[in-house]
């Protein structure tokens, strides 16, 4: 059975790890500087004075456990299924750099918001498609 429908999620998954990682980081410096408590940083929710990138990495970090959870259902979908084809594959591969521009662009400024709202529809019109698209093959 072909495999490469799998490894989109595999990168998904390692990005949203890395994410949670620098996440983590930064919080923890926070600490460290005296900022806030461990229980502030720690804690849910994040405390108002918490930094802007803070806020936008724990923001972005939660982001990728929304829609991304469809995209991992309609991934193995099409594995089990055995639909597997290079169209799927490279719809797959669409959505991952297109959540990672999102991510990318939220985390570092996030001054447009109809940019990065345009890139996540973007996103989403590709999952959206992957599932369409499955859907008619029965």
């Amino acid at each position: 059975m072909n495999t490469d429908i799998l490894l989109p999620i595999f990168y998904l998954a390692v990005f949203t790890f890395t994410i949670q990682i620098i996440s983590t980081v930064f919080r923890s410096r926070a600490v460290n500087n005296k900022e806030h408590t461990p229980e502030e940083m720690f804690g849910i929710p994040l405390p108002d004075n918490s930094s802007d990138l803070i806020k936008r990495l724990d923001r972005n970090h939660t982001n990728l456990f929304e829609y991304t959870v469809l995209f991992y259902a309609v991934c193995i979908s099409i594995y089990i299924t055995g639909k597997v084809d290079g169209y799927f594959v490279i719809l797959a591969n669409s959505y991952v750099v297109l959540r990672l521009i999102h991510s990318a662009y939220h985390i570092a400024s996030n001054t447009n918001f109809s940019l990065r709202a345009l890139v996540w529809l973007g996103s989403n019109v590709v999952m959206l498609w992957m599932w369409i698209r499955l859907v008619m093959m029965f």
